[in-house]
């Protein structure tokens, strides 16, 4: 009888911190029986013209400047450089949004959410806010942060 195994969904921005926690996923997920999908985030950034009106908005994008076409890159680059020839059976989403909204949405469907840490200082998190800690706060799932070798 087929089971099916719960998710581990690893949020993935390319940093070497979220690298470090690509392959902690890699190290940790079989033994806990879970199956990996890898997640990037991202949002089209609204420029001064198209906050005036005169800007050509997301449908300006062209190319490789466009925040999708990176995103996908970021991920396959990403999956590539850890899973090597397994990459191909490991799930990637690329979704556009707010990152720490997303993810709680999709922690809902998830058994664990794997992080990397950018190592902010504490000054820095009280002035900018920390992604990590909004994310331990609000996940619907356990949440593992990892933090890169310095």
């Amino acid at each position: 009888m087929k089971t099916d195994k719960g998710i581990m969904l690893v949020a993935f921005d390319g940093s070497p911190s979220s690298k470090a926690a690509l392959e902690w996923a890699k190290s940790k997920a079989p033994l806990l029986s879970l199956d990996i999908e890898v997640v990037n985030v991202w949002e089209y950034a609204e420029s001064a013209l198209d906050v005036a009106g005169v800007g050509f908005g997301s449908g300006g994008y062209v190319g490789e400047s466009d925040p999708k076409i990176w995103s996908d890159q970021i991920l396959k680059d990403g999956v590539t450089t850890v899973f090597g020839d397994d990459a191909t059976q490991i799930k990637v989403s690329s979704v556009e949004g707010g990152v720490v909204r997303e993810l709680v949405d999709m922690s809902k469907g998830s058994n664990l959410l794997v992080m990397g840490s950018r190592g902010h200082s504490k000054f820095a998190d009280l002035i900018l806010g920390s992604v990590s800690e909004s994310l331990c706060a609000k996940s619907k799932c356990p949440v593992v942060i990892v933090h890169a070798d310095s």
